[in-house]
């Protein structure tokens, strides 16, 4: 029944939005698709606006648009896709700030008019950025960063389509490699308090657990002072830890690795490996330790390093390890995936909605295919982590398993219900995953 309302819900949503992207298309030429991109311009990641929006320029460039002047920020011409002219919207917003974010997009919505919202600079602005998309059910909105489950589980709005996975999914196949390569039994984990941290550990909770491995310890110190690390047990096989880089966690990472003293005895997840900043600080003390990413190496993925080079030839002041990093791909992920959805569509707007809940796509980072709560099914890879050619430089990493389609039920352990939060996972014995059987 709740199934049959969802497609019914869905269906009506891609009716509304169609009428409304065809509406005043009947002058001179096609109405232009409007594209609301909502960057960071104030706060701690106003440095990264420039990057944020060359990730969102790349997909237009790569299609026939032009930049105004040498810098993302100068923005680009239209991109004609399949017969329908695209244009770039820009909006401001804060890290964190989410009735500025909140308010920049009824801004872009009521007064720009446009007809997709591209935003979210972390996993609590994904949340917000679902929020007010309740608002606005003929606008298309696409959350641009990995973040909580309940973006698309709990009150979700169909117009909403998530490109890129939620927290959880990143960690799929760590614990099945804890468990049968490094031989794992049992663990201890620590967890920054935040959804990152909170959704990695449920993910690594649960698939460890249903192999038979139990977790004695769960910890979560704040703030992350490596003088907390006499807390973590020396009597287990090995310790997670996933915390992201709100809680600088390089200094605890490196205590971690120093009380285990053997690399085996440890991993970590996304919130790790794919934060270039964290990385970077962590490496020296992370050789040998292995973590799960949401990017396979880049020596294993030709889209990768296609991704990399345009960056690098379009938008020469972005540094390579920042057009790598969560944040400036996902911008990119999701405007791709729209521009893509927009091609299979031929141009029309009223078929973009079904194109965008169908797409596939090969993209690094992004969605293989989108499930029916428009969330997006992606590809964990589990990597070992190499010690660094110098001091400032990010280790290489060495893919050594990947699992190719990770939902967010993270293969039927976690049940939709499930937010994750303060309190700790529970670790009890389940099927598991179809990867690990």
């Amino acid at each position: 029944m709740r199934a049959d309302v969802r497609r019914r819900a869905a269906g009506l949503v891609a009716a509304v939005v169609g009428a409304t992207l065809l509406a005043g298309g009947c002058g001179s030429g096609p109405r232009p698709l409007r594209v609301g991109v909502v960057v960071d311009c104030v706060g701690v990641n106003r440095p990264l606006e420039g990057a944020e929006l060359a990730g969102a320029e790349l997909p237009l460039v790569q299609r026939g648009a032009t930049l105004r002047g040498d810098d993302a920020l100068d923005g680009v011409t239209r991109a004609m896709i399949a017969g329908r002219p695209v244009e770039l919207v820009r909006g401001c917003t804060e890290l964190y700030e989410f009735s500025t974010l909140t308010a920049e997009i009824r801004r872009l919505v009521e007064r720009e008019h446009v007809d997709v919202v591209v935003a979210g600079g972390s996993g609590r602005d994904d949340v917000a950025v679902r929020d007010v998309a309740a608002l606005y059910p003929r606008v298309l909105f696409l959350p641009v960063v990995h973040g909580p489950r309940e973006v698309t589980l709990l009150h979700r709005a169909p117009n909403v389509y998530r490109t890129s996975g939620d927290h959880g999914q990143g960690v799929a196949g760590l614990a099945t490699y804890a468990y049968r390569t490094l031989g794992w039994r049992r663990a201890a984990l620590v967890v920054g308090p935040l959804d990152a941290g909170w959704g990695e550990r449920d993910a690594f909770v649960a698939e460890f657990c249903a192999l038979g491995g139990r977790v004695t310890t769960q910890l979560q110190p704040l703030p992350f002072d490596p003088r907390e690390v006499r807390a973590v047990p020396r009597d287990v096989d090995g310790v997670a830890v996933f915390s992201e880089s709100l809680f600088a966690p390089a200094g605890f990472l490196e205590a971690v690795a120093r009380r285990m003293r053997d690399p085996r005895r440890m991993v970590v997840g996304p919130t790790t490996v794919d934060d270039p900043d964290v990385l970077r600080v962590a490496a020296p003390s992370l050789a040998g330790v292995t973590g799960s990413s949401f990017l396979p190496a880049a020596d294993r993925s030709a889209p990768l390093r296609a991704y990399l080079r345009a960056m690098r030839r379009t938008f020469p002041q972005v540094p390579t390890d920042t057009s790598r990093s969560d944040l400036v791909l996902g911008y990119r992920t999701a405007v791709e995936s729209l521009v893509r959805a927009l091609e299979r569509a031929h141009g029309d707007p009223g078929r973009l909605p079904a194109s965008l809940a169908a797409i596939t796509t090969d993209l690094p980072g992004g969605a293989k295919r989108l499930d029916a709560n428009h969330s997006a099914v992606v590809a964990s890879d589990i990597v070992r982590i190499g010690r660094p050619r110098r001091d400032d430089a990010l280790p290489p990493l060495t893919q050594v398993a990947s699992v190719p389609a990770v939902d967010q039920s993270i293969g039927g352990l976690l049940r939709p219900t499930r937010s994750p939060g303060t309190d700790g996972a529970d670790c009890r014995p389940a099927a598991p995953p179809p990867w690990a059987r």
